[in-house]
Parts: C-alpha cells; sequence; structure tokens
C-alpha cells in the first residue's frame, strides 16, 4: 500500500516538513505520481528497522567495584 507524505508523517508522529526532508536526503525512498509522492509501507518499515536501537543493558546492581 502507498501512503501520502501526510499519512507517513502522521505515523511517525513528526512533521509533513521533516517527512520530505528524510525524501529529499534519500532516508526514505518515495513514488512520484503525477503530482503526488507516495512511499511504500514496506519502505516505511524498513525505514523504521534500520533505525532501531536495541536496550542498553546495564550493569548488575549487585556487583560492587572496589
Amino acid at each position: 500500500m502507498l501512503l501520502s507524505i501526510k499519512e507517513v508523517a502522521n505515523r511517525l508522529k513528526i512533521s509533513v516538513s521533516m517527512t520530505y526532508s528524510l525524501v529529499a536526503r534519500g532516508e526514505l525512498p518515495s513514488y512520484q505520481i503525477g503530482s503526488c509522492r507516495r512511499v511504500s509501507e514496506d519502505d516505511l518499515m524498513q525505514f523504521l528497522e534500520e533505525r532501531r536501537h536495541e536496550p542498553v543493558r546495564l550493569p548488575d546492581r549487585r556487583t560492587k567495584h572496589f
């Protein structure tokens, strides 16, 4: 399914201008269809997956270093 830039912005909870900026920098692939710019859901999911951060593991609080 293809999403409009506004739909992508809403899903990412960012501004429409920031979404256009991601597209312009080539970070978020898009398609030009007539006068409309669209982003595929698959490309959006890949964009998010590439930016996933694994949680930082904190040291065990029971271990004390002297």
